[in-house]
């Protein structure tokens, strides 16, 4: 008989082995795990007589759930390497720090503004103003050039400049498609759509540019508050200073703006800037014709638009922290 473990074959050896010892009525064959990938396809590997196969619905239901299941721990848990404990706690200091972070930094934002230190806020305030008449110029077609407290641009609509932004914004939205963003692909649709505004002939450019300033500072402050609630897997969300520093410089450049024109009249900067022009506050009411009282409640609703799209974001921020901290594993799980 031969030996089912070492394949020696003796016309002797009839109840045990030899050549190893082994009983034949006591050996039981074991199953070579190498190159498998978990313990699950193990288990499949191995008949189990007692068990009836699964009809195939309930075995595409079970793939399914699965397959969910998976996805979802991929989303929720990213760090595999973490105990339940940690994930828990990273939930939970997630959540928090999306109660308080924002409404925070705009309260202090407020006070630093108003306070000695009104200047740091004020320097922060110009990178974006200017980067606010660049945009503005470049979706009126203009070409347009950025510095430090000026923003050279060109008086003619340039279709060059219009092409070359559309097919940025195009493909834009092309790779946010094909990485499944819907999130960036709706931001590079309303810029599409926001272009088509800013170059209809009903639109003045030139007073657009110029409002443009604290209005697109006002905007791209707003920007910069709601990366704060980017998703887990991006790297905003896994660089935490970046998270924070996006988030103050973008509440220091609102709340100065939002200063100048919530105050007093008097605050407004009329007046002629030495060596470069007059301010955009006088070039829009000697040049365009828009009253005081136009041009502040401009701004103001503006502002007010940007308040209410940051609540909706905070809004959805607490609510997607709280699912994911209610989901967050509570306790270690026991060995089985």
């Amino acid at each position: 008989m031969r030996c089912p473990k070492c394949q020696f074959d003796h016309e002797l050896q009839t109840t045990e082995c030899l050549k190893c010892g082994i009983v034949f009525s006591k050996y039981k064959p074991s199953v070579d795990i190498s190159g498998i990938a978990s313990l699950s396809e193990v288990a499949a590997k191995q008949p189990n007589p007692a068990m009836p196969a699964k009809p195939a619905d309930e075995r595409m239901a079970a793939a399914v759930v699965s397959s969910v299941a998976a996805s979802l721990d991929g989303i929720l848990f990213s760090d595999v390497d973490k105990s339940p404990a940690d994930i828990r706690k990273d939930a939970v200091r997630e959540f928090e720090c999306r109660v308080l972070a924002l409404p925070l930094a705009l309260i202090v934002a407020r006070l630093v503004a108003g306070s000695g230190l009104g200047f740091v806020a004020g320097m922060l305030a110009m990178v974006l103003h200017e980067s606010g008449h660049a945009i503005t110029a470049w979706l009126t077609g203009r070409w347009a050039v950025p510095m430090l407290w000026v923003t050279m641009h060109g008086e003619d609509r340039s279709w060059l400049v219009v092409a070359a932004l559309t097919g940025a914004i195009g493909f834009g939205g092309f790779l946010a498609w094909k990485a499944r963003r819907w999130g960036w692909l709706c931001a590079a649709g309303a810029m599409l759509i926001v272009q088509l505004i800013f170059l209809s002939p009903a639109v003045s450019p030139g007073a657009l540019i110029f409002f443009g300033g604290d209005g697109g500072a006002l905007v791209l402050a707003t920007i910069l508050m709601t990366t704060f609630y980017a998703p887990r897997e991006s790297a905003l969300y896994r660089s935490w200073g970046l998270r924070w520093g996006l988030l103050a410089i973008g509440a220091l450049t609102f709340m100065h703006v939002f200063r100048s024109w919530s105050g007093p009249y008097e605050n407004i900067p009329f007046g002629e800037i030495e060596g470069v022009n007059l301010s955009d506050p006088s070039l829009l009411t000697e040049m365009y014709g828009w009253s005081v009282i136009q041009l502040v409640d401009r701004y103001i609703h503006l502002a007010m638009v940007c308040l209410g799209a940051l609540g909706v974001v905070y809004a959805w921020g607490l609510l997607s922290g709280y699912a994911e901290m209610s989901c967050a594993p509570r306790k270690v799980p026991e060995t089985l």
